[in-house]
């Protein structure tokens, strides 16, 4: 069968979608029964670089993207891998900007707990994303949390993206090394797959730290924030700063 497709089959954390993505990515091999006395279909990645992930090929419009994908014809087994070359995305940078900006107005607004795939977001960045909101939204009408986010939606959606694969492709390489009770020549090419794979994760952070070098550090920012919000509290009468710290308690409980 798909040696990458059924190792992935193994992750229950993905859909079948990101199973797709995470197949463009390492490429896969196919082997048939051994009656029908056939060679297997060695298929390449499509996907080389996580810019890809992050603002396609080509504008879908809509705010979407294209991109190269590896299709299944069905996700039981995923016997017959085909290219689409114009496979419909919505880019990481487009949902970073907007799962950011949907937990800056809960946060302002005070409106509703956050849905599981924020929570997901918040816990899979390992950017400091709800507190640098949370700092943002501290002065009412500053507009300081959509200005962090547009400043750096690109840097957290590489972040996204990155901690999203690696853990994927982790989880894979995983799965790849169990025992398939495949034959010498199957078990070196599982082999090539997990040596592909690990390659393009240390390529991943080689660019994600490219893409980190163009923007100010999170950490200064943040610092910088805490400071306006020291300032603020400053000139407040000490009944309202009272009344700030009962909030932020009740708020860190939840």
């Amino acid at each position: 069968g798909n040696l990458t497709w059924e190792a992935l089959k193994r992750v229950s954390s993905i859909d079948d979608n990101e199973r797709e993505l995470i197949m463009s990515m390492m490429g896969t091999v196919i082997y048939y029964p051994t009656a029908q006395n056939r060679d297997a279909d060695v298929i390449g990645p499509t996907l080389t670089s996580i810019t890809q992930l992050l603002y396609g090929n080509a504008d879908a419009g809509s705010g979407k993207v294209n991109i190269t994908l590896l299709k299944c014809n069905n996700f039981t087994d995923c016997t017959s891998v085909t290219q689409n070359t114009s496979y419909v995305l919505k880019p990481f940078t487009t949902k970073a900007e907007e799962i950011m900006r949907s937990i800056s107005d809960k946060i302002a607004t005070r409106s509703s707990a956050p849905t599981p795939s924020e929570i997901g977001f918040v816990n899979i960045t390992s950017e400091p994303v709800y507190r640098m909101l949370s700092i943002g939204n501290a002065i009412k009408g500053s507009g300081l949390a959509e200005t962090l986010i547009i400043k750096y939606r690109d840097v957290v959606a590489v972040d996204y993206a990155y901690n999203f694969l690696e853990r994927s492709l982790k989880i894979g390489l995983d799965a790849l090394a169990k025992d398939f009770k495949l034959d010498t020549r199957q078990t070196d090419t599982a082999r090539e797959l997990r040596d592909r794979a690990r390659g393009y994760l240390t390529a991943l952070a080689l660019e994600k730290q490219a893409h980190y070098s163009k923007v100010q550090a999170f950490n200064s920012v943040a610092s910088h924030l805490e400071q306006l919000e020291r300032q603020l509290r400053s000139s407040m009468p000490q009944h309202v700063i009272d009344m700030l710290g009962q909030n932020g308690l009740a708020m860190a409980s939840r």
